[in-house]
């Protein structure tokens, strides 16, 4: 029952979501494409390598996140453009700054890559991730974090591919309707975390960069709900000649434990 009820909701949520991306798709048809906002790349960002799956058997809502990349000045796909995604665990902790998510007051960093990765966009602009359905942290809604890189080149070392040179065109965050976050928040392992969850409405970053426009839609892959796999797809339109000035600003609540932990 609770399944139905959920997938219910999950139908009118993505029908009126789909209709919001109607809308921006005519918006590209007669020639207005729009460039996706832009936020701050927030603390916890680090350089990391060119994989579509992300997971490192970190548990969540698997998730199937498909990125599309628009060039704005042509309103056509661009090929090409490195995009570059990381966010937190369903605990709200990051890698590679897992003593800080922990409520450490430090920079220490650590050698973990969990949820961070990179992708080319094909001649269609799409970038595909395998992930989970991101958690939350004190002061902040669910969200994900985005780059896109113009220019870049690949490089193997080690038996791992690293991107390199170029120049980013565009920083920005993804958001969750939350509803369906509610919903989410009732499963393990996203139970774990103690930290009450801000809502949309109540993050100033959300607001600042017009987040309503970057709600990811999403849909179960299976009939399983939940226990299946859920996917989202979201469309960023940018300006690959512009260089975003937003590297490098923090911004954003800081995660910390749940009392006790």
């Amino acid at each position: 029952m609770l399944f139905r009820s959920i997938f219910v909701g999950l139908i009118i949520i993505s029908t009126v979501l789909c209709e919001q991306e109607s809308i921006r798709r005519c918006a590209r048809a007669i020639g207005s494409c729009l460039l996706a906002p832009e936020a701050v790349e927030g603390p916890y960002y680090w350089n990391s390598t060119v994989r579509s799956d992300i997971t490192e058997g970190k548990g969540g809502v698997r998730f199937r996140l498909t990125v599309t990349v628009l060039d704005t000045t042509t309103c056509s796909p661009l090929s090409g453009a490195l995009v570059d995604l990381w966010h937190c665990d369903a605990e709200g902790i990051y890698s590679h700054y897992i003593a800080a998510s922990l409520g450490q007051n430090t920079r220490q960093t650590d050698n973990s890559t969990f949820f961070r990765g990179q992708q080319v966009s094909n001649k269609q602009g799409i970038a595909v991730f395998d992930t989970i359905y991101p958690g939350w942290y004190r002061g902040r809604a669910t969200h994900m974090h985005v780059k896109v890189h113009v220019g870049a080149s690949l490089t193997n070392i080690g038996g791992s591919i690293y991107a390199k040179g170029g120049h980013v065109s565009h920083i920005g965050q993804l958001f969750f309707n939350d509803t369906l976050t509610d919903e989410v928040a009732k499963l393990s392992p996203y139970t774990l975390q103690k930290t009450r969850r801000i809502r949309n409405n109540e993050d100033g970053i959300y607001s600042q960069s017009k987040g309503s426009t970057t709600i990811v839609p999403v849909q179960f892959l299976t009939a399983n709900g939940f226990k299946g796999a859920v996917k989202g797809d979201i469309t960023l339109g940018i300006n690959p000649q512009a260089v975003s000035t937003l590297a490098g600003r923090p911004g954003g609540g800081r995660p910390r434990p749940p009392p006790g932990r």
